[in-house]
């Protein structure tokens, strides 16, 4: 029998961003709020097409977007509220605004030579583009946007990789369709980003979120399962998933107004195990470091962040390794590394975990070192320390 009990679970949810209507030029600067939204039925409407742009028969109608575009501008930051249900995956949505120039925004975390753990270390583990000429496209976005072009969209496959849930530590590996448009407006420029996950993710392995989550530490395992007792055995998917995050630029104010729609479908054996709550959980959760890294003083200038990657990209492993090493070594005399299962912390303390590390994962938690110290957030280990070069910089093949 292949359930013994029907068990809700927490699932991570990810989000991965017209005109504005005529009402908007008389926006007054919302509020914080940290109250339930309901969605009116024209904002459902620009989301249904929004979500039918995949269809290639369809075409953007910017004027249907208008609504959706005046709701994420006048509703006060901090609301938000569950979406009706989309195809039988449970839905939510999170506004949230971020200080600053859209161009900011558009050369951190829509920039391909910066990886998209950057901006979302707590989302985010490793991301990757299927598609060369989105990546060509991207890097000439920013100059597109200052020409004033009309209108810009992208369409591309991704593929993602994201961090453990933190309520039962499965991690999942899934492609998916997603389109980038931007469009002009009268208080500046509007970014859309779309996703569509239509095919099953792999299926989901243990990892662990090392204590607070709000310290972007985690461990990974290829062992199948989640950290739940009893259901360690669970072969967990995550069946299909819709998002839109809309980035409505306020330049008078020098604010960028920012929602997060999101549809999931995930459990096992084919069965929704996931709860409107557990989205909203996972919204906030990437908004809030995506909001303190955004509009952090200490964050690095992109050409200092790329050349950093660069650096470690092309270091040799005999570099990288001794400094995950430390890396790994202060994890494992801290009190966060009771939060995870003793497997892991075996593997750690053993060395195990050290000799299993990948290039990619080293790489990935030298650069969040680095930023940490220089957001002036604790760090593990010094970047003084890291793998450094002095050559010009250069961009991702």
């Amino acid at each position: 029998m292949l359930f013994r009990c029907v068990v809700t679970v927490g699932l991570l949810l990810f989000m991965m961003s017209p005109v504005y209507g005529e009402n908007q030029k008389n926006v007054v600067e919302p509020q914080k709020s940290d109250e339930e939204q309901s969605v009116p039925e024209a904002v459902y409407t620009a989301l249904d097409h929004l979500l039918s742009l995949f269809q290639p028969e369809t075409e953007l109608n910017r004027q249907q977007l208008s609504p959706l575009i005046d709701f994420v501008v006048t509703t006060p930051a901090g609301s938000n509220g569950f979406l009706k249900e989309r195809n039988g995956a449970s839905g939510a949505f999170h506004l949230f605004t971020i200080d600053g120039s859209f161009e900011h925004i558009l050369s951190y975390a829509y920039n391909p030579d910066i990886p998209a753990y950057v901006t979302m270390p707590s989302s985010v583990q490793e991301h990757q583009w299927l598609s060369a000429e989105v990546i060509e496209k991207l890097k000439k976005l920013p100059q597109t946007v200052e020409s004033g072009e009309e209108s810009t969209l992208l369409r591309g496959r991704e593929q993602e990789i994201i961090t453990p849930d933190t309520n039962t530590g499965g991690y999942y590996q899934y492609s998916q369709d997603r389109i980038v448009m931007v469009l002009p407006a009268t208080r500046g420029p509007v970014l859309i980003s779309i996703t569509s996950q239509n095919e099953p993710s792999e299926v989901g392995r243990k990892g662990c979120v090392v204590g607070d989550d709000k310290n972007w530490n985690y461990l990974y395992s290829d062992e199948k399962g989640i950290n739940k007792t009893g259901l360690g055995w669970v072969d967990s998917f995550m069946y299909f998933a819709y998002s839109v995050i809309v980035y409505a630029t306020d330049s008078e104010n020098n604010v960028v107004h920012a929602s997060s729609f999101k549809w999931l479908n995930a459990g096992w054996a084919k069965i929704n195990m996931v709860k409107s709550s557990h989205i909203l959980e996972g919204i906030k959760r990437f908004a809030t470091d995506y909001e303190e890294i955004l509009e952090s003083p200490g964050l690095p200038e992109t050409d200092t962040l790329r050349q950093k990657y660069l650096d470690l990209k092309q270091a040799p492993e005999t570099d990288l390794r001794p400094q995950a090493s430390s890396y790994l070594q202060a994890l494992s005399k801290s009190e966060a590394m009771k939060t995870c299962p003793k497997s892991f912390r075996t593997m750690v303390s053993s060395g195990e975990y050290l000799e299993q590390m990948g290039r990619e994962e080293m790489v990935r938690v030298l650069l969040l070192e680095y930023i940490k110290e220089n957001m002036g957030r604790e760090s593990l280990i010094s970047s003084k320390n890291q793998p450094q070069k002095t050559q010009p910089l250069a961009l991702n093949p």
